[in-house]
Order: C-alpha cells, then sequence, then structure tokens
C-alpha cells in the first residue's frame, strides 16, 4: 500500500479495521467482513462491474433521472491504492464512471460502507448506493441511498430509501446532513447499518438517521425481503444534480476502500 497525497493517514484506517472488524468476537469467532476491497491492486472482476453508456440500452435513458453523463471504463481507475471515478468531458459528451457489484455480491442485512472523497464541481451528483436483487420493478422491491451528494449544495448530505407503488406514485424517506464546510473538503466514512425492520444512516461513525417501518407507514416495509449489491458513480445533471456546468470538469470522487460486515456483528457487538 502506497500513501498518496490524497489518501487518508494509514493509521486510522487499521484502527477502523481493529474498531469494526478485526477485533469483534462473536462466540469465539472472528467478525469478518463478507465483502472488502481496499484498491491496492487492478479492478477486481470477481467483484466490480464496470457500466457503460447512458441507459439506452436497458430502456432507461438518461438512468431514469435525466443525467447527462455516458458511462465509459476509461472514467474508472485505481491509483496509488485508491479508486478513482472521474467526470469528464470528451468533445461535445460529459462521460464518467460507475461500477456495481450485481451479479457478483449482494447480501441482505449487515454494514455497508466505504470511505471517500467527494469530487468538486456544480451539477455533479456522486453517490454509493445499493438496489435489490430482484426482479420487481423500480421501487417495489427498494433501493438504499447511503450517501447522495450534489456539488450545487455543498454543505448538504443526502441519505434515502425509495419504495412505494410504481412511478408516479412512487415514494422516498430521506434525511439531510449540513455541515459548515462543503461535503467535499475532506474524507469521510459513510454507512448504513441494515437490519429486520431498521436502516441507520451513519457519517463519521455518528448516525444520522434511523428508518423503521413506524415512520414509512402506511406503506408496507418491503426492506427485509431481498439481498441488494452496491453502486459507486458519479452523475452529472439530472433530478438531483441540477445545472451542468462542464467548464467544472474533469472532477474525481476517491474511494479508498469498500467494506460490508454481516448482521450478526450488529448483534453481538
Amino acid at each position: 500500500m502506497i500513501p498518496s497525497a490524497g489518501r487518508p493517514p494509514t493509521a486510522s484506517f487499521l484502527a477502523l479495521l481493529l474498531m469494526l472488524g478485526c477485533s469483534s468476537a462473536v462466540s469465539g469467532e472472528t467478525c469478518s467482513p463478507t465483502f472488502f476491497d481496499d484498491f491496492d491492486k487492478p479492478l477486481e472482476q470477481s467483484a466490480w462491474q464496470v457500466i457503460e453508456g447512458n441507459g439506452c440500452d436497458v430502456d432507461l435513458c438518461g438512468w431514469g433521472n435525466n443525467e447527462v453523463q455516458h458511462y465509459h471504463r476509461d472514467n474508472v481507475a485505481i491509483r496509488d491504492g485508491v479508486l478513482e471515478i472521474t467526470a469528464s468531458t470528451r468533445g461535445e459528451q460529459i462521460i464518467s464512471g460507475k461500477l456495481v457489484t450485481e451479479g457478483q455480491f449482494t447480501q441482505r442485512y449487515g454494514r455497508f460502507e466505504a470511505r471517500i472523497k467527494l469530487p468538486s464541481g456544480r451539477g455533479l451528483w456522486p453517490a454509493f448506493w445499493m438496489m435489490p436483487d430482484s426482479p420487481n420493478r423500480w421501487p417495489l422491491a427498494g433501493e438504499i441511498d447511503i450517501m447522495e451528494w450534489t456539488g450545487h449544495e455543498p454543505e448538504r448530505l443526502i441519505g434515502a430509501a425509495h419504495f412505494g407503488p410504481l412511478p408516479p406514485n412512487n415514494v422516498h424517506y430521506s434525511e439531510t446532513l449540513l455541515k459548515p464546510v462543503p461535503w467535499d473538503a475532506q474524507w469521510h466514512d459513510f454507512a448504513v447499518e441494515w437490519q429486520t425492520d431498521r436502516i441507520e444512516w451513519i457519517v463519521d461513525g455518528v448516525s444520522h438517521a434511523v428508518m423503521t417501518p413506524e415512520a414509512i407507514a402506511p406503506y408496507p416495509w418491503i426492506f427485509n425481503e431481498a439481498e441488494f449489491y452496491m453502486i459507486l458513480n458519479v452523475a452529472v445533471g439530472g433530478t438531483l444534480g441540477g445545472v451542468v456546468h462542464p467548464e467544472d470538469l474533469p472532477a474525481t470522487m476517491l474511494v479508498d476502500w469498500v467494506r460490508v460486515l454481516p448482521r450478526s456483528c450488529l448483534e453481538n457487538r
């Protein structure tokens, strides 16, 4: 592992591993991650898929949100042990990057977390989120957004979940976390702890939202039904990203590591 100017201190990372994973004992067994990638080697093909295109090939042009970017594998790279997802321009086209664990890794319940430095730029819409491994149309099986952020409101961070009937009658639950300084100014740890009838959003070790069946009534709680896969992407424009400013590109989201713990780690702390 080679430290770089943009990489968080190794000592704090090791401390995090000890606190949340390596030192938790349950009935004499070590609480081990079910998924861990610290990007210290080329992109793991058995863990991640690189998504390409603008969604039109899956009848979802603009990825369902009027986003303007085309995803391209050239905009996903690993350098000095850090994953880089870059939004940039190529002629008149805006291109960006997206990774998913669909078909590679899914899990129901547990702690899903990543250490991320957000990109800077107006119109950007980076996210760390999860979708269900389900044949049901969106959002009948749900969606969990661990972290969403937009460059036009840099002090506001969003955690959300989507559910309810088919569009246009779909609904969502969301909470925002405001800071006096932009969220893209430094590295942060973003996580959800997902258990039966409960999803909790956590940033830098501090809880900022909890969703339960009571919080979304009268809509049924669907989040006990399916396993979910993870997504990392930088969208541009769209319903949340807002007005696009090509002059702010290129802009890069950095990811130091992604990790998933099983539910047993949460129940036996």
